[in-house]
């Protein structure tokens, strides 16, 4: 059996588990296409278009909103609402779970 040779620097431990990761068909954006689709599903027409998921990090999904009127109507009255219905119908497709917003982020694009 051939003697493999050693390297000579350390690979960081995050690498190890991305090539893993990577192998086996993993990925965290996979896991968090539900959110992003979810989220697309919950949306009245009207606000597809001005409002879009564009990042999801540690249960907070920020989405940019494309009106200031709709940004501001959003933070101040809907975020709790808008949560609570996304958390809910993650729970019922079954993701919840694995998947949990635990806040959301909503910018000016």
């Amino acid at each position: 059996m051939p003697v493999r040779a050693r390297r000579s620097t350390p690979v960081p431990l995050g690498d190890l588990v991305n090539r893993a990761f990577h192998r086996q068909g993993w990925s965290r954006a996979a896991s968090h296409a539900p959110v992003f689709e979810t989220w697309e599903r919950l949306l009245p027409p009207d606000w597809r278009a001005r409002c879009r998921a564009v990042s999801f990090r540690a249960g907070k999904l920020t989405v940019a909103v494309d009106s200031s009127p709709l940004l501001e109507d959003l933070k101040a009255f809907r975020a709790h609402e808008l949560l609570r219905v996304l958390n809910e119908a993650l729970r019922i497709s079954g993701r919840l779970p694995l998947v949990q917003v635990r806040a959301l982020d909503f910018r000016r694009s």
